[in-house]
This record gives structure tokens, sequence and C-alpha cells, in this order.
């Protein structure tokens, strides 16, 4: 987010601040990205907007814009605010943005909620200044995928760093990581099968003048519907036979649209599961230990049992 250059553009970002939270005029310049010396001058606009009743001083030295009505009900209003949270919890590093929308969705809380959900926001205000770049690239892939712009970065897999110039088709947070993905063609690989992207691991991200489209026939939930994160690929049937112990654990999870889970006379539940893959599967399986075993496909049976037999390993030294 850049500073404001003019006092017109510094009055507006005042206001914009103090329409989602309370803040002092310190916590104002540092917000705005203003030089220490410009102190002066948000005093002297709040000043100037108190005395159009535009802003309210409080009697804990904060400054805000009068609450107005809410458009949303309570239920509406955290159900949004409950996407928004999900988003904090998504990024490790501070992100303006998110910090915006929180705020934006906070004033239309209930007082009693709305106070704690301030409180909550002014926690994650402090992670400022962790990581660096989350900001600026959630920014410049969400520009590219709403104005239909290519987005050029250096993509830092795991195997290797590759220039990708990608068409954005979709944006997707991943339910079992809570990481920002997204899903496009790399115009420089060819072909026109999508693919993910995860932000995180975007470098040198630039956004470029050429102008792409979506496609009509791309369907984002049809992409997805076989993933059971993020990835996709051939489908793949997996069979998983669960304790006794933890039938009401599994019971209770979400396995998602298509899964079967059945409770047998013996106190088991077996899950049957049709995903696109079955590598984001694994941590999730390995995360109930020796509560359930992979009857199948053989090959997720072997990782799992090699994966157990490590660990076990481990502790046996």
């Amino acid at each position: 987010m850049s500073a404001p250059e003019t006092k017109a553009q510094r009055v507006r970002a005042v206001l914009g601040l103090l329409q989602r939270a309370e803040c002092t005029p310190r916590e104002l310049t540092g917000r705005l990205g203003l030089p220490d010396h410009k102190l002066r001058s948000i005093q002297r606009d709040l000043e100037e907007l108190i005395d159009s009743g535009e802003v309210e001083r409080l009697d804990n030295g904060r400054y805000r814009c009068p609450v107005k009505a809410t458009p949303l009900n309570s239920v509406e209003a955290l159900a949004v605010y409950s996407a928004a949270r999900m988003l904090y919890h998504h990024a490790a590093d501070y992100n303006e943005h998110y910090l915006n929308a929180l705020e934006k969705l906070t004033v239309q809380l209930p007082a009693a909620a709305r106070r704690v959900a301030e409180q909550a926001n002014q926690a994650y205000h402090q992670r400022r200044g962790v990581g660096g770049g989350g900001s600026r690239t959630f920014e410049l892939v969400a520009r590219a995928w709403l104005e239909g712009r290519v987005l050029k970065f250096q993509y830092h897999s795991l195997q290797k760093v590759s220039t990708v110039e990608l068409v954005i088709y979709f944006i997707e947070l991943n339910p079992q990581n809570r990481q920002a993905y997204a899903i496009g063609v790399n115009r420089l690989k060819g072909g026109d099968r999508p693919f993910v992207f995860r932000l995180a691991r975007m470098r040198e991200v630039t956004l470029l003048n050429d102008e792409c489209v979506i496609p009509e026939a791309f369907h984002p939930l049809e992409y997805l519907s076989g993933a059971w994160g993020i990835m996709t690929g051939d489908p793949v049937r997996v069979e998983l036979f669960f304790n006794p112990a933890v039938r009401e654990r599994i019971q209770e999870t979400h396995l998602g649209p298509g899964a079967e889970c059945v409770t047998l006379s013996s106190g088991h539940t077996r899950v049957c599961l049709q995903v696109g893959g079955w590598k984001e599967l694994v941590p999730w399986i390995l995360g109930w230990g020796g509560e359930v075993e992979v009857v199948g496909p053989p090959s997720l049976r072997a990782h799992v049992a090699e994966a157990h037999q490590r660990a076990a390993g481990v502790y046996s030294a």
C-alpha cells in the first residue's frame, strides 16, 4: 500500500482506516506508511474531521468514524467475518489486505462481538513487519485475475525454479493446509491444461499489460471436484478402515462429496474416497496414527506403512 502524497489523499486514507478501526494518530501515521514528521499533519487532519462531524475522539485517545447502521444481520456478518478469518489463518505473514477486510467486516458485527473481533484485529496488526512480500503478491494475483491480465513470476517449487506467465482462471484456498493457490495456464509451457501454483512460492511477481480471458468452458468446481485439497489428477479409489475408538470423530469429519462412510457391526468404520491422486491424503491419514488402516490402493498402503516404520525407528533408537 503506497503512502498518500497529497493532503486530499491523506484525508481520504485516514477516513478509510477510521471507518474500519479505532486508531491513535501515531498508529494512523504508521498504517499509512508516512514518516514520523507527518504525525502533526495527521493530528491537524483529525481536528478538521472532528469539526466536520466525520470523526469522533474516544476517551481512550483513539479516533474513529461514527458507527453507522449495519447492512447485514448478525448471522450474515458472522458468516462473512468467519470467511475473512480463514484468510487470516492461512497466512503466516502479515497481510495488509486481510487486515483491511477484517476491519471492514468487524464494524458490521453486533457490539459485544465487535469488541472481541477488534482485539483479534489488533493482535493481527502486531504481525506487521513479519515476512514482507505476501501482501504485494496477493494484491498482484488478485489484480491479474480480476483485470484479466497475465501475471509473471519465478516459481520456486520443491524441485526447481521456473519462469511462469500465468493466465489465472481461479483463486482457491486449500481446505487442508489453508494456503492460497492460483489456478491457470502457464502460456510459456504451451497447451491449455490448467495447473495450480501456491502464492507463497511466487517470487519477483510482476503484472504484465497483456490481456487474457478465462475460457467459458472452465468450471472451477468441476476442476476441483476430485481434489482432496487442491491437487487434481487421475481418479483413485481409496479405502480406509478406522478403529471403533474414533467412530464419532470420523463421522464428524467432512470427507467431501461422494465419500462413503459406513459403520460396521464390529464398530469399525469403512471409508471410501474417490480422489484425484492420493498424495495430499497422506498427512491426514498419518495424523490418525494407528487408528486407521489403509486397505487400498496398494501404493498408498505401502507409502503409509513405510512412513510409520520410519517413525517407529526414530522412537526405538
